[in-house]
């Protein structure tokens, strides 16, 4: 992973991270439930960009842009 695309990406997992727990606890939900959906939001965004990032440069042989 290249150092750049991570500090790209580093503002962006903090805001999915802060979202869920504001929602959370604005909806009155324990804090266990805002951290464990505050979790999954960021490794769904990681894992999001992490698939988009190494996807991008695999394309298979014979493969041309229309």
């Amino acid at each position: 992973m290249k150092i750049s695309s991570i500090r790209k990406w580093l503002p962006i997992v903090g805001l999915a991270a802060i979202i869920p727990i504001i929602l959370n606890l604005v909806l009155g939900v324990s804090i266990i439930q805002a951290l464990v959906a505050s979790g999954l939001t960021v490794l769904l965004v990681l894992s999001g960009f992490f698939f988009r990032s190494f996807g991008k440069d695999r394309r298979p042989s014979g493969y041309q842009n229309p």
